[in-house]
């Protein structure tokens, strides 16, 4: 029997909880914010990811090398960010422009969405970020979260194959295709809780959170589709907003220009961005992992407290979920 308590035990240093929240392409972030806390030496003893934050979230705990793999993986395949229709464009452009809106809303309206299609090369990618490893085989103790789209829950990962849980956690609805596990249809955790901060408490130590968000004053809302889309965007910013107060301490990491969500081009600049949120907050990251260096360590005793709280899961006759926020 693996002793858990040996395997994530971490005498003479600080334990935290470190929870990754969405952002797209702005998640690249959290690699930097890693590589900056592994040079402090304040690396977690506990990771919470949702979205792309799963995706980093999955690749630090299963991989050694996980730095390099983030950066250097390939995302030739995936789509791209949607072009914007130019006033100066000449006919041709716009042409083009027009027919890739037209095939994104064919795709969202007769399949899964516009990545649709490449859905299988994504589960393919993410079994090489994660080393086709089980969540439970990480160096450091890891929750995943995802939305299930049934019933509108929560679901928290935290076993089973890391890929596919990476996948559910990630899948935008309109973009990829959601996760079938057993009778819940799993995709992107963001839509229920941005960051599952209760679920980092569990763990019994510090809870800090990386923000890779983009939130400003908007400024060309001039029909009913940019009108929907900024609704959206405040929704989510107010939901965020709520929910970060919950931690010790959140992470802004602040980029030299927008970023869209599918410009994975822009990954370097966005660690750039994770490591300097890093460096220009030390002092206050130091001040709250020594505030709670007397307290416990990270152990699955927290864990277990947690698990205890949650409602049960339990699956009914005719594929419908019975229960609320749930674990597996």
């Amino acid at each position: 029997m693996i002793d858990h308590q040996a395997r994530f035990a971490r005498p003479g240093r600080e334990s935290f909880t470190l929870v990754l929240a969405g952002g797209g392409a702005r998640g690249f972030a959290h690699v930097g914010v890693l590589r900056a806390l592994e040079t402090q030496g304040s690396s977690p003893s506990a990771v919470v990811g949702v979205s792309m934050g799963a995706v980093v979230a999955a690749t630090y705990a299963l991989r050694e090398n996980w730095y390099d793999t983030l950066l250097d993986m390939d995302t030739s395949k995936f789509p791209g960010p949607l072009s914007r229709l130019d006033a100066t464009a000449s006919p041709v452009q716009k042409v083009r422009v027009l027919w890739g809106h037209l095939r994104a809303v064919h795709d969202l309206i007769l399949e899964w969405g516009r990545g649709a299609t490449a859905s299988e090369r994504a589960l393919d990618l993410l079994e090489v970020l994660t080393a086709g490893k089980n969540l439970e085989d990480g160096r450091v103790q890891i929750a995943i979260g995802t939305t299930d789209l049934f019933t509108g829950e929560r679901v928290i990962l935290r076993s089973g194959n890391a890929a596919r849980a990476v996948y559910a956690s990630s899948a935008l609805a309109g973009v990829a295709a959601p996760l079938e596990r057993g009778s819940a249809l799993l995709a992107d955790g963001a839509y229920v809780d941005v960051a599952p901060i209760d679920v980092a408490r569990g763990f019994g130590c510090p809870v800090v959170v990386v923000d890779p968000s983009q939130f400003g004053t908007a400024r060309d809302i001039t029909n009913g589709w940019r009108a929907l889309v900024r609704a959206t965007e405040i929704c989510y910013r107010h939901h965020a907003k709520l929910r970060f107060e919950e931690a010790d301490l959140v992470l802004r990491p602040e980029f030299g220009r927008i970023i869209d969500t599918f410009d994975l081009d822009a990954r370097r600049e966005c660690v750039a961005a994770g490591v300097r949120v890093v460096r220009a907050n030390r002092g206050r990251i130091t001040q709250v992992l020594r505030r709670n260096q007397v307290a416990r360590q990270c152990l699955p005793s927290g864990r277990a407290r947690y698990q205890r709280r949650e409602e049960t899961y339990s699956p009914t006759g005719n594929g419908s979920a019975k229960g609320r926020r749930h674990e597996t």
